[in-house]
């Protein structure tokens, strides 16, 4: 069992809300299931690319920097 806490609780809440599974999210952006677990935890960053491909596909509102604050309030790096 992972114990990674989730950083970007926005796109997971987005995600939920649409009804989609983080699997669909990673197969439509291009990477693995383990992979987007571990971008949404900050393990490994996003690539400005997938964010924009996030922000697009799950239709998030306002900006990118807002669409992917951090649970801790910092930026992505």
């Amino acid at each position: 069992m992972r114990t990674d806490s989730i950083v970007y609780r926005k796109v997971v809440a987005r995600i939920a809300l649409l009804g989609l599974t983080r699997r669909e999210v990673a197969d439509r952006i291009g990477v693995s299931y383990g992979t987007l677990h571990n971008k949404l935890c900050a393990i490994t960053p996003f690539t400005l690319n997938e964010a924009i491909e996030i922000k697009q596909l799950l239709s998030m509102p306002g900006s990118l920097e807002d669409a992917f604050e951090r649970c801790d309030g910092r930026r992505p790096s």
